[in-house]
């Protein structure tokens, strides 16, 4: 049922309950939602007499999380919550409703209507939100000290460091307001209608000389964020009521204020809290003693981009749970705080555009045990590669009724992630000659090559590396006879009878890059190639030889670096890196690695890396 007016449904009788979502409009007519709630009616019973039910949008409680110990400045981020109805036990059947937003970017209230708890099965409010430091903070420097926060707009202009400005009150920004004013060097402050569109303010801002623009709703009401791609200068928001002080000692004297930014928050807490009803204060408070750290690096390509990161979080006996895109600045560092010894799961994914899905890293399902532990992470960390990551019990196997093979995932330096947006086409050979599908494999042993060709075939702004990787596998193997891989005849269907891994040689890479995947040009450079077996082999992972050569046109020629051995499987590539102008600004990287065994693989990865 979703919007107004009357629904009539007819229903056997019994014990039923409602959940929903009740979304307020500003009572001043503004463009951003006043308030968003959940609601649950748990036990109705429907029999032969009337009944009737209300909810009370007036006892909405505001979802908080105080982080006790935290003395930084934080502001709300991504915010999840659900009414869940089931059994009360994990893995089961659930029903839910749920709502989601990022409160970094409007003051739209979350929360929640009380409610009595289940009779029968189980009622909990899952609720995670998160907290992180703001993009944008403003302090009145004089007269006086008064500090005011703002909202960031997600295609507003980033800057690092504090600008001291005076501020200048321009009322609706018109372009008389402009012409009568001198704002160049300063920041304006615009009241307007509708907060998610101030584009023409901003571009007269930024034409007139300003460093910085704050907008602000011209009626009481909340406010939001909303300023297109391409602005010039920062923009940010404020309240009415914080905007209606600022005008106060505008009235009075010149003000000037100190506007701090930073490119990235550097720290986020993500707490997680399940109720057994909705309760009538929704307020938390957790102690930072609570968390562990993860520090995560999300590299970049070449350059800074804007991308998107999604959080999903269970509760010990949550079944679905669901995220909001959160704006994220890649090519930058950011510590992450997680609730530790609480059951609750995490699990995150990141895209390269804040747009695009396409070009998206995926990580596994997390639950942190101890508190105060420390992890690190990287995301985007050059260069692609296939993925290796299968979780069965093998990754190239063969059995009497099917053959196993990746997928086409990408994957970066962390196994457990994986790449999507990659198109792959396979190529198989036996002596030689093509072949089609798994009926043509030979029993008598045989030479294969199978070839993967993958492609970005849809174009991504700000991904520039790893778009193209050509894999090719040479190996002989006869028919399996044996069941060699432990639950291989339990994981797959059809059941084979026998299963044996194929000897195949996976390669990694070990590359020492920025944040912004480079290396210097002009310089020395060495890194790693581990040629690994898939997983389910059992035989020898020892290597024969290994060969490395880059590229600075795309594969158009070639350089062969100099190989030495780190170990069985691990070698060290040394070269010089020629000056950036005499290369296209990019490394292609093709390396090649075989056993005593006949087996060899070579990779390609077109523009692995890039040069500074």
């Amino acid at each position: 049922m979703y919007g107004n007016g009357t629904v009539t449904l007819s229903v056997p009788l019994g014990k039923y309950s409602i959940e929903g979502s009740l979304y307020s409009a500003d009572p001043a007519g503004g463009a951003v939602s006043y308030a968003a709630d959940l609601f649950s009616v748990p036990n109705i019973e429907v029999s032969d007499r009337d009944q009737t039910f209300t909810v009370d949008g007036t006892t909405a409680t505001d979802l908080s999380v105080k982080i006790k110990g935290e003395k930084r400045p934080l502001e709300n981020g991504q915010v999840t919550t659900f009414v869940v109805r089931d059994p009360g036990t994990a893995g089961g059947y659930s029903s839910f409703a749920g709502i989601g937003n990022l409160l970094n970017l409007a003051d739209t209230r979350q929360g929640a209507i009380p409610s009595a708890g289940a009779t029968t099965g189980a009622l909990r409010l899952e609720t995670a939100l998160a907290r992180r430091e703001p993009l944008v903070q403003l302090e009145v420097t004089g007269p006086g000290h008064v500090t005011i926060p703002l909202k960031s707009s997600v295609n507003a202009k980033r800057f690092e460091g504090t600008k001291h400005t005076e501020l200048v009150d321009l009322g609706a920004g018109t372009e008389q307001d402009f012409a009568a004013a001198d704002v160049k060097g300063k920041t304006v402050l615009v009241s307007v209608a509708d907060v998610t569109k101030a584009d023409d303010q901003a571009t007269r801002a930024a034409a007139a000389g300003a460093v910085a623009m704050i907008v602000a709703p011209a009626d009481p009401g909340p406010s939001g964020s909303g300023v297109p791609a391409g602005q010039t200068i920062p923009v940010a928001h404020a309240t009415y009521d914080n905007a209606a002080t600022l005008k106060g000692l505008l009235a009075k004297h010149k003000v000037r204020i100190a506007l701090k930014g930073i490119l990235e928050s550097g720290y986020t807490y993500n707490p997680h809290f399940t109720d057994d009803r909705i309760p009538a204060d929704l307020a938390k408070t957790v102690d930072v003693k609570e968390f562990a750290k993860v520090t995560n690096t999300f590299h970049s390509d070449g350059a800074r981009r804007l991308g998107a990161e999604y959080m999903n979080v269970w509760g010990p006996l949550q079944v679905t749970t669901g995220s909001v895109g959160q704006p994220l600045y890649q090519g930058t560092t950011r510590d992450d705080y997680f609730l530790a010894g609480t059951g609750v799961t995490y699990q995150p994914s990141v895209s390269a555009n804040f747009n695009s899905s396409t070009w998206q890293m995926n990580g596994q399902r997390a639950t942190y045990l101890t508190p105060g532990k420390s992890y690190t992470r990287s995301w985007f960390d050059a260069p692609m590669r296939l993925s290796q990551y299968e979780f069965g019990p093998c990754v190239f196997c063969r059995a009497d009724v099917w053959q196993k093979l990746p997928g086409s995932n990408g994957a970066d330096n962390d196994p457990t992630h994986t790449l999507s947006g990659l198109t792959g086409t396979w190529s198989y050979y036996l002596n030689g000659k093509p072949i089609t599908g798994f009926g043509q494999l030979a029993q008598e042993k045989a030479d294969y090559r199978y070839v993967l060709d993958q492609k970005l075939t849809t174009d991504v702004p700000g991904v520039t590396l790893g778009r193209q990787m050509r894999t090719e596998w040479n190996f002989s193997q006869a028919a399996p006879t044996t069941m060699a891989i432990k639950d291989c005849d339990t994981a797959f269907i059809p059941t084979p009878k026998v299963c044996e891994s194929m000897p195949m040689i996976l390669l990694d890479y070990d590359l020492p890059l920025n944040v912004l995947n480079q290396a210097r040009a002009g310089l020395p450079y060495t890194f790693t190639v581990d040629a690994g077996r898939p997983k389910g082999w059992t035989g020898s992972t020892a290597m024969a030889g290994a060969k490395v050569s880059v590229s600075y046109d795309d594969g158009a020629t070639w350089k062969e670096a100099k190989v030495l051995r780190k170990d069985n499987n691990s070698f060290q590539a040394l070269l010089r890196h020629p000056k950036l102008a005499d290369t296209n600004g990019y490394v292609t990287l093709k390396t090649e690695a075989w056993d005593a065994g006949g087996s060899r693989t070579t990779q390609t990865i077109t523009r692995a890396y890039a040069l500074k």
